[in-house]
């Protein structure tokens, strides 16, 4: 340890000095000091001679070495009077070692002042001036002074250098405490900033890498997945960023690895520790399921049972379901939930399973077929039927009141196949609309949306695509795909088939494949992993595709661009449209079945067969009105044509070419087998008619008509007036007048509307 010098050897070292300091030179009002070799331009004063200014110089320098400044500052004040600020500085630095030790003095007495306020630091260094300022505030000696121009002649550098290591030191023991205790540092951030906050931090690296595993371990501890986001902002605040401009390099270096050592830990303990988690005393599951490189979470929140009583039996089940394999979308527990908490509600007597008989479910599923979709509803039953089956077995342990038998197994759905609403194929005018905004989506995103649109692919398969996926059919030039189609993998096995499946691909879609295996290979390399849509963002780990961003992306720009389909209708893109749409297509192209049955890599034709009839039946609709409008521009609506087969609306729209059903205003559309038109009285008649079509055609008539009818029944009430006649609106023939008025006004608001389109 260094000890300064002691009064005894500073008086010797004054005389020393004084022998040093003499002028050397005089200029105009000015004259050269020479002190211990450094020169220094004073004021040249009558009323300071030089035995007097050399007395002054002896005196600040005596200030400086014995630190009298730290119990009175006086001196320094008089000394700055005497010499102004750029020569008190000079003289000051002719003692260097002494100055400089004054200056920290109040560097740190201006951190401390400065701590205890509420201002926030903005700027890249901190100023000298403030320290300048606070070193010669005197409540007697008033000094007024611009501190920023006094380092103009000395190296301001180093007094920054002084003032951030002040601030250092007293930071450094405002976060120690906190980080001793795992708290958040952002209080601190928001005083001195993220840049300041990680160079303190690499000052004590020890404390620092012990502070950084208690957070990561902290996430792990209460099985919440890791980033170095959640690491980033737990530490500095939620509006700090990763990787944020100026941070101290080794800062970001040590941060970033004791997150990746943390995910491997979570990889695999989270994983084993699944079956500890689904404990009986706890009322929320925390679970994960593998995927890829990372994990997928799935919340089991018991307390949305309101009823506790049934939490255990509930919890005993799903302990039995999650024994085996966890996946994060199974949400069938939501639903059973959903129907205790409805059940109890109308019936507060029941506390167990065994007490909800048949007509407790009856109630049920009255009230949810007011509010909920009977898709929904067979979900929801399906749950709480397989949750009984568990109840009503030897596995259940619950210890609990067991149930004789399952409510929910008497209850039957007819057509149920009905209620479950398919997936739409894309409409053409869709994918064109869509396909000219691609561009404005990444390479892979756009690689992605082919692979879909080509194969038919799902969206597991897509994601999880190997690097050797790509594979040399028989045919020259052809290239296959292979991938594993992971929703009939169990369905392979059992029957002895292979894990992979491969379809034909273009050699464009092939090309771009072979892009992307190159352009994960390294990260597959450091990873040890095989998928080829890895990715990682600066900042972020790395990570599969998600398929649900991506789909999120394409109905971003359905919606920037409003595209819609015939209807008018914004359109919502899901991936399963791809795979129904090129099922469309191969129909429509005169694919077998057989076809099919490879390209979507099904283990048999039933799916198929009902693709099939899905297609059929969607033809038949656009013969209702795309056929018929270009054909014959009528106003055609589907009731018209909903008892028409196939085969009779092919015969209709010869009867239309041949005009055999024309009558004056259109084309009757009325079944031969139901006989002759009864109607016969007018003509006119058939306006009235719900077999009549027509259209744009016969516009100009339709508007004479509604002319003429309305001068009609103008003049009826005209005459009813004169006649003193006031409740004719009750009379039969004003009715009927009124009623054929109407007709002639709707139909010519629509075939108005329409434009001659078809409905």
């Amino acid at each position: 340890m260094r000890l300064w010098p002691t009064l005894h050897t500073s008086a010797i070292v004054k005389r020393m000095v004084a022998v040093m300091i003499k002028i050397t030179q005089r200029i105009t009002a000015s004259a050269v000091w020479d002190i211990e070799g450094t020169e220094v331009r004073l004021p040249y004063r009558k009323e300071y001679p030089e035995p007097v200014m050399r007395k002054k110089i002896e005196d600040y320098r005596s200030v400086l070495e014995r630190r009298t400044y730290e119990q009175d500052n006086t001196g320094l004040c008089e000394a700055f009077t005497v010499f102004g600020g750029i020569a008190f500085v000079a003289i000051g630095l002719s003692c260097r070692e002494a100055f400089l030790r004054c200056f920290s003095y109040y560097a740190m007495q201006f951190a401390r002042e400065w701590a205890d306020g509420e201002k926030c630091l903005k700027s890249k260094y901190i100023g000298y001036e403030h320290v300048f300022a606070k070193m010669l505030q005197n409540e007697v000696i008033r000094i007024y002074y611009d501190f920023r121009y006094i380092l103009d002649q000395a190296n301001g550098g180093d007094f920054c250098l002084m003032n951030e290591a002040a601030f250092a030191e007293h930071w450094i023991l405002v976060m120690l405490p906190l980080m001793k205790s795992g708290l958040s540092l952002s209080e601190v951030s928001k005083r001195v900033g993220d840049v300041r906050v990680s160079r303190y931090l690499m000052q004590i690296p020890d404390q620092t890498l012990a502070y950084l595993k208690d957070i990561a371990g902290s996430y792990t501890q209460r099985r919440e997945l890791i980033s170095l986001t959640k690491m980033n902002n737990f530490i500095l605040g939620n509006d700090s960023r990763t990787g944020f401009a100026g941070a101290e390099p080794d800062f970001l270096k040590l941060l970033k690895q004791i997150t990746e050592e943390e995910t491997e830990i979570q990889r695999t303990r989270f994983i084993k520790e699944n079956s500890k988690e689904m404990s009986l005393h706890k009322d929320v599951w925390i679970l994960y399921q593998r995927h890829g490189t990372g994990l997928k979470l799935l919340t089991v929140d018991f307390r949305k049972v309101n009823q506790p009583s049934f939490r255990k039996e509930i919890k005993c089940f799903l302990k039995m379901r999650f024994s085996g394999h966890i996946r994060a979308s199974d949400r069938s527990h939501l639903s059973i939930f959903d129907a205790v908490n409805r059940i109890c509600e109308m019936n507060d007597c029941i506390r167990y399973f065994s007490d909800i008989d048949h007509i407790d479910v009856k109630k049920l599923q009255l009230s949810l077929e007011q509010e909920m979709d009977q898709s929904k509803i067979m979900t929801m039953f399906s749950a709480c039927r397989t949750l009984y089956h568990y109840l009503c077995s030897d596995e259940n342990d619950s210890k609990l009141p067991k149930p004789h038998s399952n409510p929910f197994e008497s209850l039957h759905f007819v057509n149920a196949k009905k209620y479950h609403k398919n997936t739409p194929y894309i409409p053409d005018k869709v994918i064109e609309e869509l396909s000219d905004r691609l561009e404005e989506l990444d390479e892979t995103d756009r690689l992605v949306f082919q692979i879909f649109s080509e194969t038919g692919m799902r969206a597991k398969e897509v994601a999880f695509l190997e690097e050797d996926c790509l594979e040399t059919a028989r045919y020259d030039g052809a290239v296959k795909l292979k991938y594993i189609p992971y929703k009939t993998l169990k369905a392979r096995r059992r029957n002895g088939i292979g894990e992979y499946h491969s379809v034909y691909i273009s050699a464009e879609l092939a090309e771009k494949i072979k892009k992307q295996i190159t352009a994960s290979e390294e990260l597959r390399r450091e990873h040890t992993l095989s998928y080829i849509f890895l990715h990682q963002k600066k900042g972020y780990k790395v990570a599969m595709l998600n398929v649900e961003y991506f789909i999120m992306k394409i109905n971003k720009l359905i919606h920037k661009y409003d595209i819609c389909d015939d209807s008018g209708e914004l359109w919502n893109f899901t991936s399963r449209q791809c795979r129904k749409t090129l099922v469309v297509n191969m129909i429509e192209n005169g694919a077998t079945t057989m076809e099919l049955v490879y390209q979507l890599g099904h283990l048999n034709q039933s799916t198929v067969m009902q693709y099939y009839a899905e297609v059929k039946s969607a033809k038949l609709a656009e013969m209702n009105t795309k056929f018929f409008k270009e054909q014959f521009h009528l106003l055609l609506s589907k009731e018209q044509l909903t008892t028409f087969s196939e085969e009779e609306r092919r015969l209709l729209y010869v009867d239309f070419r041949l005009g055999k059903r024309r009558v004056e205003f259109g084309f009757c559309t009325r079944k031969l087998c139901d006989g002759a038109c009864k109607i016969h009285s007018r003509s006119v008649h058939c306006a009235n008619c719900p077999h009549l079509c027509t259209g744009i055609k016969y516009l100009p008539f339709w508007r004479e008509l509604l002319q003429d009818q309305e001068a009609r029944v103008q003049e009826m009430i005209k005459g009813y007036q004169r006649a003193e006649i006031a409740d004719y609106e009750e009379y039969i023939e004003y009715r009927q007048e009124k009623q054929l008025l109407a007709v002639y006004r709707n139909t010519v608001e629509m075939i108005e509307k329409s434009g001659g389109d078809c409905l």
